[in-house]
């Protein structure tokens, strides 16, 4: 069987190959041999190459089958863990290895880190342009901000799988076939927060255990000097139950890292940290130490819920004004400040990529991305042009589109080139486009491990939106009838009042239009009053559903019934019209420039946390928006209110209706949960109880009412469950209801008088 390799070379100036150079060699096509043909062939070819090309991105070619395209997939580090074998300990070792590497090298784990924030060093001949701010590479808060990582993941798998090549051909005669197989086959695990928020067992150990060790030493491995830098000396040769430094628990800087030169705490400890806590030396000096991971665990379970829920409602209702796959950097936003126990290596976006966790973290990111691209195949990137906010190689206001250059990572590009470095103006620059397929880097993921024998897109997609529903929709396997209220929806009977009018902030003229979505909603009243008493019956009773035409949808108000009676209070008769349920979102927004970054916005009723939005440190301008689900929570603040509707004229309402609201909280079901509530009894609750705190990363409270441009709006949608498991719900007559923003002190915030 052939196994195609390429070649990626270095730029001039670095040092001689070794066998921690793998990933600089040039490769070529070739009958697999022995492996130590396999790896000299690699050692003369690098040799004989001037190294004045930069380095191409094209992922892990190995293990990928030349006649189906089937690729090795990507696997749930649990999984993985859990499974040991000669795979588990090549990627330990491998990325051991990556660590030990002087971290002047490009391709260094170190190196390769720092692409993302600090040192803000040139990488792979790509540099600074004029205009460009004094950041790294990462376009966070964009709308490339997911076809940017997903070349920069790729590249650091390609790195990785070269060093387990190479440790695999090391091993003693018996073990080589199984650990070449294993190491052709690698891919970077991903850790699947929104199904569980649990950090990995395998990263809260400072040491971990491999099966065997090939028939060298391996510095990296031991455990470090009393330093706490480097390594001593290696594993025994062929050692089999190996205890090693775990490569995942931390990254520790060499002795003269220049990142000792930067941020006055993350720049004093010798290793990265996910928590940190304030101690006292003899002088009663402040000393920052790490503490276990355990702080970050706790604080990862905490948003469990949110993040699954943030997750699901992502695929299910895409955002209908951008690119929805951009919308995943929310819910990844929120992993990075609490994984990093909002103060650690993790949550500082500078720093965050040295963490062992990014790289599980961003292949995670990237999966869901890509299960995304697979439902909406129509949709894989985006198709409209917006301004950078600028990096590293990319001057502020630049235009993007999908065909911009990912910088720094530049594609494999012609042979016609010669030894020249593409140019911005002549493209080989990975783009949006060139990356939207996973066959680009050789990798895919469980969900998608049939897509090279499904031609049949829709087929596929069908099979992702199963697995999207098994992973992050419902807990049990309920019947269709019953998804409707297992996944996130306020149910109301048919004949239950939907009237708000003596709320005019909504109400205009028995009308509400929703421009952004084009949808018009009229209220039965004017018309019911134009129509006889016996054209009603034929019609009403005998079509008493939702009509749509050209995806305008008018749904009736009220039934026709109450407009007939002589007292519209009384209660009515449905006439066979069916139930609708109603699902709710939190709208948020808000300028970057007017919040201290990094922070959290949390939005709270009654103790309960409805929703939040995290923002990074980057970037620092701009607009930031989020969506959130709020059924689940809404839910949980209703049975803590006791039932008892606490805001504006909602302290009005009938005892009916407090009824109603203790019996939502007593019919809660798992899932995103159930709430038996119409959106007239919602809103008013919301607005008499929602609060907004602003919470940086330090712990310091920002007044909400200090913050001019922080917008809140609470959605109601109409819902329609699902109809079997490879289906979603159908969201339709979206309704924007403006909350006024309120700090925990009540209506005038931290003592200002709220917006």
């Amino acid at each position: 069987m052939e196994v195609t390799a390429r070649r990626t070379r270095r730029v001039v100036g670095r040092r001689s190959s070794s066998s921690l150079d793998l990933t600089r060699s040039t490769m070529v096509t070739f009958t697999l041999l022995p492996i130590f043909l396999f790896i000299n062939s690699f050692a003369s070819l690098a040799a004989a190459q001037t190294q004045t090309t930069p380095i191409p991105v094209v992922g892990a070619t190995t293990g990928v089958d030349a006649n189906t395209g089937q690729r090795p997939i990507r696997r749930n580090i649990n999984d993985l863990y859990t499974r040991g074998g000669p795979q588990w300990d090549l990627y330990i070792l491998a990325l051991s290895e990556m660590q030990a590497m002087d971290e002047s090298d490009e391709l260094s784990y170190f190196g390769l880190a720092g692409i993302h924030g600090l040192p803000h060093k040139p990488w792979n001949g790509v540099e600074q342009v004029d205009g460009a701010p004094d950041v790294g590479y990462c376009p966070h808060g964009e709308t490339i901000f997911a076809p940017w990582h997903r070349p920069y993941v790729a590249l650091f798998e390609q790195t990785l799988v070269s060093h387990a090549l190479s440790i695999a051909s090391r091993y003693p005669p018996s073990f080589q076939a199984a650990y070449t197989d294993a190491a052709r086959t690698l891919r970077l695990p991903f850790w699947d927060w929104a199904s569980d928020p649990s950090l990995p067992s395998a990263v809260m150990n400072d040491t971990i255990k491999v099966g065997n060790t090939p028939n060298s030493s391996l510095a990296a491995l031991s455990p470090p000097n009393n330093n706490g830098t480097g390594g001593g000396s290696g594993a025994p040769s062929g050692a089999m139950g190996v205890l090693v430094r775990n490569p995942l628990y931390s990254y520790r800087f060499q002795e003269k890292s220049v990142m000792y030169e930067h941020d006055q705490y993350l720049g004093l400890n010798p290793q990265t940290g996910r928590c940190r806590y304030e101690d006292l030396d003899a002088d009663k000096k402040p000393i920052k130490r790490w503490t276990e991971p355990w702080q970050a665990e706790e604080l990862m379970k905490t948003f469990g819920s949110q993040l699954r829920d943030g997750v699901y409602d992502l695929f299910v209702r895409p955002d209908r004004g951008g690119w929805g796959a951009t919308g995943f950097e929310g819910p990844h936003n929120t992993v990075h400040n609490n994984a990093g126990c909002n103060t650690g290596t993790l949550a500082d976006i500078d720093w965050s990529a040295f963490d062992p966790l990014f790289m599980l973290h961003h292949a995670n990111t990237d999966r869901l991305v890509a299960l995304w691209q697979a439902i909406y195949y129509h949709n894989t990137t985006f198709n409209f042009t917006i301004p950078s906010g600028g990096q590293l190689g990319t001057k502020k206001g630049t235009n993007l589109t999908a065909d911009s250059p990912l910088k720094p990572f530049h594609a494999e590009f012609p042979a016609t080139n010669g030894s020249a470095p593409p140019s911005d103006a002549g493209g080989f620059f990975h783009t949006s486009n060139s990356v939207a397929d996973l066959r680009t880097f050789g990798y895919s993921y469980p969900e998608l491990s049939t897509d090279w024998q499904t031609p049949d897109k829709e087929k596929l997609a069908a099979q992702v939106r199963e697995a999207v529903n098994k992973l992050y929709g419902s807990g049990d396997e309920a019947s269709a009838d019953g998804q409707g209220q297992e996944n996130g929806v306020a149910g109301r009977d048919a004949d239950s009042d939907l009237d708000l009018e003596d709320d005019d902030t909504v109400i205009d003229g028995g009308k509400e239009v929703e421009e952004n979505n084009k949808i018009t909603f009229r209220r039965l009243r004017s018309r019911s009053r134009s129509l006889s008493a016996s054209n009603s019956n034929s019609q009403e009773e005998d079509n008493g559903k939702q009509t749509k035409e050209n995806n305008k949808i008018s749904f009736r108000r009220r039934s026709l019934a109450r407009s007939l009676t002589k007292n519209p209070k009384q209660k009515r008769q449905s006439y066979g019209q069916p139930a609708k349920n109603y699902y709710y979102t939190a709208e948020l927004s808000v300028d970057r420039s007017e919040v201290p970054l990094p922070c959290t916005i949390s939005l709270i009723v009654n103790g309960v946390v409805m929703g939040r939005m995290s923002l990074l440190g980057m970037p620092m301008e701009g607009i930031a928006k989020m969506s959130m689900p709020l059924a689940r929570p809404l839910n949980d603040a209703v049975k803590k209110n006791g039932g008892q509707q606490q805001g504006g004229q909602s302290q009005s309402r009938s005892l009916r209706g407090r009824m109603k609201m203790k019996a939502a909280g007593e019919k809660s079901k798992r899932g995103l949960g159930h709430v038996d509530m119409t959106p007239n009894r919602i809103i008013p609750f919301l607005r008499g109880n929602m609060t907004v705190e602003i919470r940086s990363n330090d712990q310091t409270l920002t007044d909400p009412s200090t913050v001019p441009s922080l917008h809140l709006d609470i959605q109601d949608w109409e819902y329609i469950p699902r109809k079997n498991a490879s289906e979603f719900p159908i969201f339709q007559n979206p309704r924007k209801w403006p909350i006024g923003i309120r700090g925990p002190g009540g209506h005038g915030g931290y003592g200002g008088g709220g917006h």
